[in-house]
């Protein structure tokens, strides 16, 4: 009887402890992800199994984002499809006017040689302000400035 028990659980431990028999996917307890596909966000429970915390809103997606030194899961708007401005749409080498549609939400620009603008929230320019008197816009390092005049 003593053998028999003893070889019993010999052999139930060696099952459990068999690689490759466990069906869960294994995670670090604590750590966050985006769903697959990147329609919510997931956290490791305590089990080292992944658990849903919630579904991002209509309209967005889980995008990881960099945040004190990590990379964590936020729910985000979609990155914009950049639209190619039509060539008709540039007025005399200015470029794409306020009041006009942009691809980047936050990126300024030159209007023209003598004002900045800046793509809104709603993807629309809007006028930020002419350059002072004896000054134009130029770009340094990929950022409109108003620049002294030589």
């Amino acid at each position: 009887m003593k053998f028999t028990i003893t070889t019993i659980l010999t052999l139930t431990s060696t099952v459990l402890a068999a690689p490759g028999l466990e069906t869960r996917t294994a995670c670090t307890f604590g750590t966050y992800r985006c769903t697959n596909p990147n329609t919510g966000i997931e956290i490791c429970d305590v089990t080292n199994n992944w658990q849903l915390v919630g579904a991002c809103p209509n309209g967005t997606v889980c995008t990881n984002l960099p945040q004190n030194g990590y990379t964590l899961p936020f729910c985000t708007n979609p990155p914009a499809t950049p639209t190619p401005t039509p060539k008709a749409a540039k007025r005399n080498g200015r470029g794409p006017s306020p009041g006009e549609k942009c691809s980047t939400a936050g990126q300024y620009s030159c209007f023209g040689p003598y004002a900045i603008q800046v793509c809104d929230t709603q993807n629309v320019l809007q006028f930020v302000g002419d350059c002072p008197a004896k000054s134009h816009c130029e770009y340094l390092n990929g950022i409109p400035y108003c620049v002294a005049n030589y």
